[in-house]
């Protein structure tokens, strides 16, 4: 990759679709220059409507009474993340996922969508990697990267950085 400065992101959401109602409810990144953390961003978001989908709720542990007590609101996060993003690569996990959310999020505020040049680490491992299943977890194993218990947004940031420069890392030798 060329870039030397970019944003790697993951949303946690309500479900798994918004164009059905389904919300983010926390977001985290981490701005890097030359492969080196420089900044964080980390935030909780209120939903409009208590969370319904036990099934994210399992998946990531966030509870109606912790987005009561430590979340904000969106119009409030989500232009303090595209202020974060600027127009940044923004990295992700299945990165499709996590624009589609924000792009949702950004619509209802009003907002004009993302524009950001995404890259999709998931793309990166098919390419670079031969293994059964490309979820975070499992390519994250196959690399031997550290994966803490948690599904949380700022824990998946970290894992995907790691998966992430591993990848670029191998994009690189590839290229020799």
């Amino acid at each position: 990759m060329s870039e030397n400065e970019f944003i790697i992101v993951d949303v946690e959401t309500t479900g798994f679709r918004p164009n059905e109602g389904h919300t983010i409810i926390e977001i985290a990144a981490e701005r890097l220059l030359n492969e080196k953390i420089i900044d964080e961003f980390h935030s909780l978001i209120i939903p409009e409507q208590p969370l319904l989908d036990k099934e994210a709720q399992l998946i990531h542990g966030i509870s109606d009474e912790l987005l009561q007590k430590e979340g904000r609101p969106d119009h409030v996060v989500i232009p303090e993340f595209i202020e974060f993003a600027k127009s940044l690569p923004l990295i992700g996990h299945n990165i499709s996922f996590d624009v589609s959310f924000i792009n949702s999020h950004l619509t209802r505020l009003n907002q004009p969508a993302l524009s950001n040049k995404t890259i999709d680490t998931v793309q990166l491992a098919r390419k670079y990697l031969i293994i059964p299943s490309y979820s975070l977890g499992k390519v994250a194993a196959y690399l031997k990267v550290p994966q803490p218990s948690a599904h949380r947004a700022k824990v998946d940031v970290e894992v995907t950085r790691q998966v992430f420069l591993k990848l670029n890392e191998r994009a690189q030798l590839r290229k020799r």
